[in-house]
């Protein structure tokens, strides 16, 4: 461990991760980013699905297709940082591997499902047999009871979005709900939930000198975000329904069509003074005087007029002029635009770091930053077995003993770690990353 990694928080905390996607893999890439030491135990017969989410330009190669596995995007992720340890848990010699590695963690972090991690005999009691305090952190769907309805049900954040009633809010009233399927937020709100779990355990473990079970079951970390909605419906407030782009506490608001093809604006008028401030930038005098329920009965006809304006200019000339007045007001970014913001670039977001696979990668950094030990990730995501040698060495196994574990199938290693790939953004990551050379790290 490098000097400013050892001054991180965390530092000196080991994870064992067995984990899938998005939810507890979020959870983990967090832990270690301020300092935790996190092993992500993996195996060829049953990967994370994020390594099946190959870059289409590797899997239609014949002869990069085996590689597949090292080039999702989301692999950088989830998994930057972490040290990747090949490990069939179904085999016996896997799992007697696992628990002597166990022994020497201090948080155990799953969010396979409960019957799957009863089946693997990764329970708690089984997992404590390992280590007595260990932090025992589980994120299952609906929760551990085998007595709740939903027990035995699979569980993934775009299905859980639509159970909780997120999905029915999204959308215009006219039209069918729209669904958020597409980022999962329930997966990266439950990853936040569960780190913050692992950080009220581990204060408690430092207190007791006890381990504790930690349990989040996504299904009611998903539910929080509707609370507002929920308390008003059980107060008698009427059940919430879709407004599109509009607010019940500001008008108008919307998205608005600017100059160029697919730009638009997105404007929220939050105040009477905000009203005032766009009247005067608009030249919208005969209707400045109107107050928000008069704005909210009239707001197709201010939509209309608003985007007479908007459509005679820039989505980024529009938005500095409504700004420049108080007015909340940004042009409507799609991934590449967000890429290539200056705001995203003078914050730094992005970092490059060392690849086993492709020399060099991007990814994004934590939106939390602690002013004197403001977290790093080292590398990006691993090759599947990476780390798998060493590991084991660790662990007390020699050379001649992990060749035993890959040949039986209870281990694997790093498939042709010495193979690089090529990015085909590469030679662009110095226009995204300020102060970026021809090394494998970003300035920190």
């Amino acid at each position: 461990m490098n000097e400013r990694r050892s001054a991180l928080p965390l530092a000196g905390l080991r994870v064992f991760e067995l984990s899938i996607a998005i939810a507890a893999p979020s959870a983990g890439r967090l832990l270690h980013h301020f300092g935790a030491e996190v092993i992500k135990v993996e195996s060829l017969n049953n990967p994370d699905v994020i390594r099946l989410l190959g870059s289409a330009w590797v899997v239609a190669d014949e002869e990069l297709a085996p590689f597949a596995g090292d080039t999702s995007p989301y692999l950088n992720e989830m998994m930057a940082g972490k040290r990747s340890l090949g490990l069939d848990l179904k085999h016996p010699e896997g799992m007697a591997v696992a628990r002597r590695l166990l022994a020497t963690c201090d948080v155990f972090l799953s969010n396979y499902s409960s019957p799957a991690v009863t089946d693997l005999g990764l329970d708690e009691a089984s997992v404590r047999e390992a280590r007595r305090d260990i932090i025992y952190t589980v994120l299952p769907g609906f929760g551990s009871d085998p007595k709740a309805p939903y027990h035995d049900f699979l569980a993934w954040g775009p299905n859980q979005a639509p159970l909780v009633g997120l999905d029915e809010l999204t959308g215009y009233p006219d039209q069918d709900p729209a669904g958020i399927a597409t980022i999962a937020p329930p997966d990266y709100v439950s990853g936040m939930h569960a780190t913050l779990g692992v950080l009220a355990a581990l204060e408690q473990r430092d207190r007791t000198g006890e381990g504790t079970r930690v349990e989040l079951a996504q299904f009611e970390s998903t539910i929080c975000l509707l609370a507002p909605f929920l308390l008003q419906h059980a107060l008698g407030g009427g059940a919430p329904s879709r407004l599109g782009n509009r607010s019940d506490s500001s008008a108008p608001q919307g998205v608005y069509p600017n100059v160029g093809e697919d730009r638009w604006l997105a404007i929220t008028v939050a105040s009477d003074e905000d009203w005032r401030a766009a009247c005067a930038v608009m030249g919208l005098d005969d209707v400045v005087d109107l107050g928000l329920e008069e704005r909210q009965a009239r707001h197709d006809e201010l939509d209309e007029r608003i985007a007479a304006w908007t459509g005679l200019h820039s989505a980024e000339d529009a938005a500095a002029r409504l700004q420049a007045e108080g007015v909340a007001a940004h042009a409507v970014h799609d991934a590449e635009a967000v890429i290539i913001d200056p705001q995203v670039r003078d914050r730094g977001w992005f970092l490059v770091r060392p690849s086993g696979r492709f020399g060099r990668d991007l990814f994004m950094g934590s939106p939390i930053r602690l002013s004197d030990t403001p977290g790093d990730t080292e590398t990006a995501g691993p090759i599947m077995g990476a780390h798998t040698d060493e590991l084991l060495a660790e662990l007390g196994y020699s050379e001649a003993d992990v060749d035993e574990l890959v040949r039986v199938g209870a281990a694997v290693r790093a498939r042709e770690p010495g193979r690089r790939l090529h990015r085909p953004y590469d030679p662009y990551l110095p226009l995204l990353v300020p102060g970026l050379g021809d090394d494998d790290r970003s300035p920190l």
